[in-house]
């Protein structure tokens, strides 16, 4: 194993896995300390990014290395032993939208093969999506031998690897410790505060510090002093410092996206999820894809479940062709609903399943409805630990779903995509699809399913539906469960605020109590969840990625272009395969779109995504391209 000179054993695995580990590390005066240090520092406004390793003043800079050393060396000395020091920079990430800092990786400075050099990264601020958090892609200290140096090519040059970032977000006086070898990014600054960061770096005691320089067809490494980044300036471009080792030829190997993603899920097949189902193919599907697809409910079971759905009188309360059982105001009949429901499905697919508990069962229901599209989403976090547990939905159809009626379309591998919470109430919560929901619709797999076909798919999944425009109800069920060990929680976002989100310890029943209905209302009336004990309060952050990156990230997860879909809508909603409108329709459609468009910020999110402005935006936005 590498070399590494963490004292706890446990932090090394995790560093030598992941590539990094975080932990709390300066508290408020030592933090109060560091920043005055830095108030002292002559500053050089016009540049976006700027570290104290950049100073030509050695003078200057060797008074700056001894201040942060200093600081760093009590804290230092109680994670690592058998270390010494690789030197210090204050970073400052000023705001604007040019100061994102791309992906790369660190110099190699040691042989790798034997020792790890690190990066110790501490923010005097709070960090964050908005003014320039630290990104990882975890695990890829390990992905390439590639040799880094001033001048050396890169080895994933020309790869957009972005969709595989992962955001760390850090409270002050926080540390992430990294792998030099790490790829790792940063956000821009859209903040109104400069970003101010410390490092210090390290590496084994026992490790010869080296450089390695680009010389036409051949490498040269070089020997360094232990100080040599004191001499920065110097070393950054050609060989000024140092002694020469030796000269040999060198072909930079390639890291190509696909590479990339097949070695992350490597990754999570060597360190899966508690299972979920029996069967291990089964499971590293549902794992890979984000759902499944098995048979389940037998005829007699179709015809009971259609029976107690007409006995309850459960209706389309809102008129939008679209409603979940679980919603309904009676909470009596929601109980009789979801007992019967679990009584019968569960037996079916028990077989399948290891040892899981339920936490809702509900009928969804898609009425006829030529406008009644569910747009796209992701469904609440269920559960705490969402690397290695899972809430899932399993929804069984009553009858055959097609397009016609409304079946059920989802992104493969989209349960990858992101590792944010997905708190409720949803209507008011800003996520990662809020932009991007007018885009997804045309890469959505339609699944067409047999009545009683069940179709397991991780609530990170993102899924959609579109109008039934049939002349019958569509009408399924939908089961909520876990791993039995998985503890059920359920994030709610904190009134008032758009950054923080209170964490509660449910129990199954806490769905028989509330619906999205009666949370909203209390969203809105400033009122917390009662019953469930006093919440943790968590920190809210998503990546907000751009339209081109979202579509690249459909894309290479392997999602094609439902041209079939598209053409549908286009045809439904009356509009030319062109992307113009109809002329028979132009008055009212204009006359809608008007109202949303004039009035956003005027109307709540479920009235500006109504399936009619969805299915507008789809069209107007897709058929263009």
């Amino acid at each position: 194993m590498i070399k590494l000179p963490f004292q706890d054993i446990k932090t090394q695995k995790e560093f030598h896995e992941k590539g990094y580990v975080v932990m709390p590390f300066f508290n408020e005066s030592e933090i109060a300390l560091l920043q005055s240090k830095y108030d002292t520092l002559i500053h050089d406004q016009n540049v976006v990014f700027e570290s104290t390793s950049f100073l030509e003043d050695l003078a200057v800079k060797k008074e700056c290395d001894d201040f942060v050393t200093s600081v760093f060396e009590s804290k230092i000395e109680a994670v690592f032993q058998n270390y010494k020091p690789l030197g210090t920079s204050f970073l400052t990430k000023r705001v604007g939208a040019f100061s994102a800092m791309p992906i790369h990786q660190d110099w190699t400075v040691v042989d790798e093969s034997t020792f790890a050099s690190i990066t110790c990264w501490v923010p005097l601020i709070d960090t964050h999506i908005e003014n320039g958090a630290f990104q990882v892609i975890e695990g890829s200290h390990a992905f390439s031998e590639a040799l880094r140096g001033p001048s050396l090519p890169v080895s994933f040059e020309g790869q957009d690897l972005s969709s595989f970032l992962k955001t760390i977000p850090l409270q002050k006086g926080e540390a992430i410790i990294f792998n030099h070898a790490l790829i790792h990014a940063s956000h821009q600054n859209l903040s109104d505060q400069d970003r101010v960061a410390v490092t210090f770096g390290l590496t084994h005691k026992d490790a010869a510090l080296l450089m390695y320089y680009q010389k036409e067809n051949s490498v040269e490494q070089w020997l360094m002093p232990d100080d040599m980044f004191l001499e920065y300036p110097n070393i950054r471009f050609e060989p000024k410092l140092g002694t020469f080792s030796k000269s040999f030829e060198y072909v930079v190997p390639q890291l190509t996206f696909e590479t990339v993603k097949n070695k992350l899920f490597e990754i999570r097949k060597n360190h899966p999820m508690k299972s979920l189902f029996k069967n291990p193919e089964q499971q590293q599907f549902f794992e890979k894809n984000g759902y499944l697809l098995l048979p389940a409910l037998q005829n007699e079971d179709i015809s009971e479940l259609k029976n107690l759905y007409a006995t309850l009188g459960i209706k389309d309360e809102k008129g939008y062709g679209f409603h979940v059982g679980m919603d309904h105001k009676d909470k009596n009949i929601v109980a009789e609903m979801s007992e019967v429901i679990a009584k019968i499905a569960l037996p079916r697919i028990e077989h399948v399943l290891e040892d899981v508990q339920l936490f809702t069962s509900s009928f969804v229901v898609k009425e006829p409805h030529p406008q009644g599209v569910v747009p796209p989403h992701q469904d609440w976090s269920f559960v705490e630990n969402e690397e290695d547990y899972c809430s899932v939905t399993c929804w069984i159809p009553l009858q055959d779903v097609n397009m016609d009626n409304g079946c059920m379309g989802l992104l493969k591998g989209s349960n990858h995509f992101f590792n944010n919470h997905r708190p409720s109430p949803s209507p008011q919560v800003g996520t990662p699809l809020k932009k991007h929901m007018f885009t997804i619709f045309p890469f959505l797999e339609l699944l067409e399913m047999k009545a009683g076909d069940a179709l397991f798919f991780n609530n990170k999944t993102i899924h959609a539906s579109p109008p039934n425009i049939t002349d019958q109800t569509r009408l399924a069920i939908g089961l909520g469960f876990a791993q039995k060990e998985a503890q059920l929680r359920h994030y709610y976002l904190k009134p008032g605020t758009t950054d923080t989100l209170l964490k509660y310890t449910i129990t199954p029943d806490f769905f028989l109590k509330y619906d999205n209905a009666q949370l909203s209302e209390m969203y809105e009336k400033g009122q917390f969840i009662e019953g469930y004990g006093e919440p943790e309060e968590v920190p809210y952050v998503f990546d907000d990625l751009s339209a081109e990156e979202f579509t690249k990230m459909i894309q290479n997860s392997g999602n094609p272009y439902n041209a079939t879909l598209v053409g549908r809508m286009a045809t439904l909603f009356n509009y030319n395969m062109d992307g113009s409108k109809k002329e028979e329709e132009v008055e009212e459609v204009v006359a809608e779109s008007n109202e949303v468009v004039l009035h956003p910020k005027a109307l709540p999110f479920w009235k500006i995504y109504t399936p009619l402005n969805v299915i507008r935006e789809i069209i107007l936005r897709i058929s263009k391209n």
